[in-house]
């Protein structure tokens, strides 16, 4: 949980775009499929339909059509709990190939440390996302995985950013990325005219013009909360 404890915290430097962040707890506890509608449809279709008009005025509009099959509204605890966390449900949502539905939104696991280019795959996924990729250029990993690491703990990740040659320390800690290099990367990445924001538990990334970025971190925040008591009412039923 190094990672969580290192970007989440109660000073304005752990702060994901100046608002206080939620859940250290990943907001999914498993991946939910679809399926059969165990609570009234047409219930479950008017929660989806308003969830996706409501998504539309900050520019969020899916690639391809979404209904009821594709969200597991028992997941929230039914269509009225779907809606106290709407927009980041169905910003997570993608295809069968992981392609997020919505344009310019990435869902990412900070567990994700596997090899010595880790984080150059990483900065091609996230430009990708942001549409930014040609931003990029002579991009550059070595986390000095092997039997000389002990002599190397420091991992490096270069790249040219617009022209601008970019040099940045990495430290690794096992599986888990390093918070820092991850905020920098979302960050450099960030299209002209839009604003990186992100839910509470570092989950789910967007980039929104500038004009919607404060009300969807406001709506975050919101959800991040409901999300809070799902999983604290799920942990109760378990124990």
């Amino acid at each position: 949980m190094g990672f969580w404890h290192r970007l989440l915290g109660t000073g304005t430097d752990r702060r994901i775009d100046a608002r206080a962040v939620g859940t250290a707890l990943p907001r999914r506890w498993r991946t939910p499929e679809p399926t059969q509608l165990s609570c009234d449809p047409r219930e479950a279709a008017q929660a989806l339909l308003l969830a996706l008009d409501n998504a539309a005025d900050f520019g969020f509009h899916p690639t391809r059509e979404i209904t009821v099959d594709g969200i597991d509204f028992d997941f929230y605890n039914g269509p009225r709990g779907f809606r106290l966390e709407q927009l980041s449900a169905l910003l997570q949502l993608s295809d069968d190939d992981g392609t997020p539905l919505f344009p310019r939104t990435l869902v990412f696991d900070p567990e994700c440390v596997n090899s010595n280019d880790t984080y150059a795959l990483l900065l091609a996924e996230i430009a990708d996302a942001a549409g930014t990729r040609d931003r990029f250029a002579e991009v550059q990993c070595d986390l000095h995985f092997g039997p000389d690491f002990a002599d190397n703990p420091v991992g490096e990740l270069s790249y040219l950013k617009g022209g601008e040659a970019v040099h940045i320390d990495i430290a690794v800690e096992g599986d888990w990325a390093d918070p820092d290099v991850v905020r920098r990367l979302f960050e450099d990445a960030t299209p002209a005219g839009h604003r990186w924001v992100s839910t509470g538990d570092y989950g789910v990334h967007v980039w929104v013009p500038e004009q919607h970025a404060t009300e969807v971190a406001r709506i975050f925040s919101t959800e991040d909360t409901a999300a809070e008591a799902r999983i604290a009412g799920r942990l109760h039923e378990e124990r």
